[in-house]
């Protein structure tokens, strides 16, 4: 892994010439390894609005064997999951490949909420092939696969606009908001016919779930657990990132860089702040919905 001080851009290993068409009988299938349930939701979504079928696997255990059986043209994998990670799980993909004689064919990228040097050396040396860093837009999805597998051009102009510009006096009322309504709108714009139903889904995914992340990392906090502080944090990050929660997301990042660093200290106090932050952005997510409903 000594080429990986070359930058983030050149982090991709060698992708073939023109990337292997897939038979026209079929739609190409991707496997999305990835455990938050909003991060699922929307990139789910970025998928099969681009043509791809998406199947999801939740850790790296239930990639692994998703993988076993065959099928898909590449794999999205995430750096951090429970039971076995992304790195773990790579590797293994790797080892059966060349247990069943055969040579390094299955594209797989990482995606992380990080894109520290480190992180880029640890997954060339798990076998992955390219890099893609959350919270990551439809366009740059689409060119990273783009590089290993041909796309297919379902997804039209709707899809790949660049997102809708509000009038200065709504984005002013945004900047003062817990939630950046543009970043919703994105989601809904993945959605030709159900728009706002996905965007509903994605916030009761994220009101249902980050409960569990703060109490998680409430009990890593008191328990001096500084690997599951780095490992939650870093979820919720990229998760409050997909829905507009920007400070929430900055408070993370805080959390997370502490957990990397080895320590709690100073934890307690970031995590009440994010507990309040979430109380709030809790609050502005409902307020949208009954405006829209």
């Amino acid at each position: 892994a000594r080429h990986c001080a070359a930058p983030r851009a050149e982090f991709h290993a060698r992708p073939p010439a023109t990337p292997r068409p897939a038979p026209r009988a079929r739609a190409r299938r991707i496997l999305l390894a990835e455990d938050n349930p909003v991060n699922v939701e929307v990139a789910k979504a970025m998928l099969e609005s681009l043509g791809i079928e998406a199947t999801c696997a939740r850790n790296g255990q239930e990639a692994l064997q998703a993988v076993r059986t065959g099928g898909f043209d590449a794999v999205l994998m995430d750096c951090q999951m429970p039971v076995m990670d992304g790195f773990a799980a790579t590797a293994a993909i790797r080892r059966h490949e060349r247990e069943a004689g055969r040579a390094r064919t299955l594209p797989v990228i990482a995606i992380t909420a990080n894109a520290l040097q480190g992180d880029r050396e640890a997954c060339l040396a798990a076998g992955m092939d390219d890099y893609l860093s959350k919270p990551f837009t439809q366009q740059q999805l689409a060119a990273v696969i783009g590089r290993w597998v041909a796309v297919p051009l379902a997804a039209t102009s709707h899809h790949l606009d660049a997102p809708p510009r509000l009038p200065p006096e709504t984005v002013e009322v945004i900047q003062r908001e817990s939630v950046n309504r543009v970043a919703l709108d994105n989601i809904r714009a993945l959605s030709r016919d159900g728009g706002d139903a996905l965007v509903h889904k994605v916030i009761a995914a994220y009101v249902g779930d980050t409960p569990r992340h703060l109490a998680t990392l409430r009990e890593a906090v008191e328990g001096m657990d500084a690997g599951s502080v780095r490992r939650v944090a870093h979820s919720l990050k990229s998760a409050s990132a997909n829905i507009g929660a920007a400070r929430l997301a900055t408070l993370c990042k805080e959390l997370e860089q502490l957990g990397r660093a080895d320590t709690v200290d100073g934890a307690d106090r970031i995590l009440t702040d994010m507990e309040h932050e979430f109380q709030t952005v809790r609050h502005s997510l409902h307020a949208m919905l009954e405006k829209e409903t």
